[in-house]
């Protein structure tokens, strides 16, 4: 009885271990053998994953996959209407050469491959905006739920500033969809909703508007069902490997499928060098593998963060949006 009145107590204290350790952007709470994190950036309307939000997220994954009391998580967003959105734009316009941004990509790919890679699963609990980084860090997880919520809707909209993913986003989310999907998103920034976010095999479960302690309550479900195997971590992807993208396989139908898309892109009216360099990074992925594309990943962030087409258009999206969607 006293070795579980002290597990007990040991578990509770961690939910107070944000505050003793000053953490002001993620938290996290044991409900039973679940753990839930919450992220809430406190000065800005939505959460950014930005550097603070990274390191804290990580602190906290930490603590619970050392934490014997717990075997899963969840991550929800205790700010309405937003999960997790982009980067701190601030640090790509402070970076003063390509090679200093390519580290922070490859900084940001190593936080998300440890997140992917969890020795407990994280079931990310999306109702709001999932864009950007924030969809990378989705895809990261091992299971997505998310609502119907009119506001929940999911995008990668980088190349609207003339940039790309940088955290493993465009081999991930090639991963999941296939290819031209994933290039056509990725190139058009075009939104999801949370039914054709399921449809086409971006989350997992799909449940109807709710108050975030009900969506709790689901998530912790899908969690300690994973867990205990209940709940099989069958992959949802329309990737390569379903029988009907078997023509994938084979390196002519690749290769056409590539120039499709450019041709695609030459077709835009206002076309930029980022849709080109995704184009190239998803192929360099498919083609010499996962590695290769998040090395080309970060390689062309660098590259496109640097030009003056994308510092001047970084800096009109801060001025029409103070809070940073990116």
């Amino acid at each position: 009885m006293f070795i579980l009145l002290m597990l007990y107590l040991f578990g509770r204290s961690f939910s107070a271990a944000s505050h003793l350790m000053g953490r002001t952007h993620v938290d996290w709470k044991a409900k039973g053998d679940v753990a839930v994190v919450y992220v809430n950036d406190p000065k800005s309307k939505v959460n950014r994953w930005s550097s603070h939000m990274q390191k804290e997220m990580m602190e906290v994954m930490d603590e619970i996959w050392t934490n014997d009391s717990v075997g899963s998580a969840v991550v929800m967003s205790s700010k309405p209407n937003s999960y997790i959105t982009g980067i701190d734009l601030k640090t790509v316009l402070d970076c003063e050469t390509e090679k200093e941004i390519a580290r922070l990509s490859l900084k940001r790919q190593k936080i998300l491959k440890l997140i992917e890679c969890s020795p407990k699963p994280i079931v990310a609990a999306i109702d709001g905006w999932c864009l950007n980084a924030g969809l990378e860090f989705a895809m990261a997880c091992q299971y997505r739920v998310a609502t119907r919520n009119i506001e929940t809707y999911f995008g990668s909209q980088e190349v609207m500033l003339g940039l790309m993913p940088s955290a493993g986003g465009t081999q991930g989310l090639t991963k999941l969809i296939g290819p031209v999907a994933a290039i056509d998103y990725m190139t058009s920034a075009k939104l999801i909703r949370a039914d054709l976010a399921k449809q086409i095999g971006l989350v997992h479960d799909v449940v109807k508007p709710m108050h975030p302690s009900i969506l709790e309550t689901i998530a912790i479900g899908f969690a300690r069902g994973i867990a205990k195997k209940r709940i099989p971590l069958i992959s949802q992807s329309n990737g390569m490997l379903k029988p009907e993208d078997y023509h994938y396989s084979f390196p002519a139908i690749r290769n056409k499928m590539y120039r499709d898309m450019w041709e695609l892109h030459l077709d835009l009216k206002a076309p930029t060098h980022a849709h080109q360099k995704i184009i190239h990074t998803v192929k360099a992925g498919m083609e010499q593998g996962s590695e290769a594309g998040y090395r080309a990943e970060a390689q062309n962030f660098g590259a496109l963060a640097m030009t003056r087409d994308t510092k001047d258009r970084i800096r009109w999206y801060q001025r029409l949006l103070p809070y940073s969607m990116w």
